[in-house]
């Protein structure tokens, strides 16, 4: 089956992506499925990772590309840098690793302070810990050109009550990854922080939650396969904000 998505008004002209390869490590969650049909979209082959063998088994089939393959992986697996190996040896070198880690935990919405100490561990480990692990397992995968790039949450750049665990990591993996490019600056390797807004998810749809206004996930992966190409005009910066779904990626974080 081919893959076709829309095309946001502020892309460029059509992005090819034949011949690259792009793992999309969380790609079988909610924001990662849409970045994964972008990609494929593009000519792209993808590698989708989750940690769920039977959910991404379901999503693979829900896809039904023959260019998309499927992975479990945990990103605090005693294996990881193994399978990184692996994957490497079997698709790689990879043009672009996608990291869309996230957890909101099993605790729900609590005060900060109320938070003990095995959810901050579980919540530390499962929102910076398993990204710093990727990073480091994976960033030598990469092709001598390739990107790395996070996808993360405003509550990297706003306070987030109720939630300040899941805001500390994700404000910690932003500063992760902002330093991450500049000690491999000159490498030729690209590295890339994209914080988002709300996103679309088929989650939340399938929920009945959702808002037009939200961004879809298809056109964060419009986004992304720019970057991939080098035809983005954010090609050269390091840190993007796509809050505002008719504006597109921006480098300034937007007023909210």
């Amino acid at each position: 089956m081919t893959i076709t998505t829309p095309q946001p008004r502020w892309a460029q002209t059509e992005t090819d992506l034949s011949g690259k390869t792009v793992l999309v490590i969380g790609g079988g969650g909610g924001v990662g499925e849409g970045v994964v049909r972008t990609l494929l979209a593009s000519g792209a082959t993808v590698v989708a990772t989750g940690r769920n063998e039977q959910r991404l088994d379901d999503f693979a089939e829900r896809i039904g590309d023959t260019s998309l393959h499927v992975s479990t992986l945990d990103g605090l697996g005693v294996d990881l840098d193994e399978k990184a190996a692996a994957l490497a040896a079997e698709f790689g070198p990879f043009d672009a690793v996608v990291v869309s880690i996230a957890s909101w935990g099993e605790q729900g919405s609590k005060p900060l302070l109320t938070i003990t100490d095995d959810e901050w561990r579980t919540l530390v480990e499962d929102n910076l810990t398993a990204v710093f692990r990727v990073y480091r397992a994976f960033t030598p995968t990469l092709a001598p050109d390739g990107i790395l790039l996070q996808l993360n949450g405003l509550s990297a750049d706003l306070p987030f009550p109720g939630n300040g665990v899941v805001a500390l990591g994700a404000a910690a993996g932003k500063s992760l990854t902002r330093t991450l490019a500049a000690e491999l600056e000159g490498t030729g390797i690209r590295v890339y922080e994209v914080i988002l807004g709300v996103v679309r998810t088929r989650a939340r749809q399938l929920a009945g939650i959702d808002n037009r206004r939200w961004i879809d996930g298809t056109e964060i992966g419009s986004h992304i396969a720019e970057l991939v190409a080098g035809t983005s005009p954010l090609t050269g910066e390091v840190l993007h904000y796509f809050v505002d779904k008719a504006t597109g990626p921006v480098t300034t974080r937007p007023q909210v």
